[in-house]
């Protein structure tokens, strides 16, 4: 598979609590394909509260996040349930790297940044976030060069 977009969901669970194993077992027993990787998550990425990034399927393994759209689409999750709340600083900069990452890796254009709910009856990724929350964000944070060199740097460091 080649990834041509990204669908961004997520988890609709509301806790700053790590979520990654918790998924996992739903997904388990959801009977979600397991990953090369060994989980049953169907994101290829979840992004923690707090920032940490886990992966749970290669980016050329098809996923199980959105049903009949899987075929050529990274999944990333933010762990969060954004009806109720939104995403914390930590966890915006580190989606915002993760998709500056895909793109770039992947050649995948600005107008496939997708949420969840677009083609689907869902309210994924929550109503307190627009639809174009997450191509904001990262056009945000990438037009001031400062902050685009010290995401870069933290990177490298693997800072964040």
């Amino acid at each position: 598979m080649t990834p041509q977009r990204i669908v961004w969901h997520h988890s609709g669970i509301n806790s700053k609590d790590p979520q990654f194993d918790r998924i996992n077992l739903y997904h388990k027993t959801r009977k979600f394909p397991r990953s090369t990787l060994g989980y049953f998550v169907g994101y290829h990425y979840i992004i923690e509260p707090h920032g940490a990034l886990r992966q749970a399927r290669i980016e050329t393994e098809t996923g199980a996040h959105d049903q009949g759209e899987n075929i050529n689409s990274l999944g990333i999750c933010l762990a969060g349930d954004f009806n109720l709340t939104t995403p914390l600083d930590a966890q915006i900069t580190a989606a915002t790297i993760l998709v500056e990452q895909l793109r770039s890796r992947w050649n995948i254009p600005i107008a496939r940044i997708e949420p969840h709910r677009w083609d689907d009856v869902t309210d994924c990724p929550g109503k307190l976030l627009a639809d174009n929350w997450l191509v904001s964000e990262f056009l945000k944070r990438n037009a001031n060069p400062l902050a685009r060199a010290y995401y870069a740097l933290g990177i490298r460091l693997n800072l964040l």
